[in-house]
């Protein structure tokens, strides 16, 4: 049953990811621990774990559709890989209802921003869009 839901979360996390450009965390970690009944920190690590193929899946697309600013990505990856390092060792040391806190907290903003902000990129011009879903097919 475990791993019938795992696969269940993989699918919808897939396609947020690859839609949204949402990390599979914020899927996979509450699915993992109130679904899946794992241990905060148990889960955490698992969802680093899927975000490999996950990435290497949804960026090969998104390369494709030229989306994707390269130079953001390594800069991002630099840091990213530093500070998980970091953070993967400092986890341990942190108790499990800090940990949801913390995390569910991080969503929350996350979402507020989200809802509140405004689009700073101008939605393309009615023909523009139909050149640009027309230039894709």
């Amino acid at each position: 049953m475990q791993l019938l839901i795992a696969l269940i979360v993989g699918c919808v996390m897939g396609l947020l990811a690859g839609l949204l450009g949402i990390g599979g965390g914020t899927i996979a970690i509450p699915a993992m621990i109130y679904l899946m009944k794992m241990p905060t920190h148990l889960a955490m690590g698992t969802s680093l774990a899927v975000i490999i193929p996950l990435a290497v899946s949804g960026t090969h697309k998104h390369l494709m559709n030229h989306n994707v600013d390269i130079r953001v990505a390594v800069a991002l990856a630099i840091g990213g890989i530093v500070f998980a390092y970091i953070g993967a060792w400092l986890q341990p040391r942190v108790p499990d209802i800090m940990l949801k806190r913390v995390f569910g907290a991080f969503i929350i903003l996350l979402g507020i921003n989200l809802v509140l902000s405004r689009s700073k990129t101008p939605a393309p011009e009615p023909a523009a869009a139909d050149q640009m879903i027309e230039s894709k097919m």
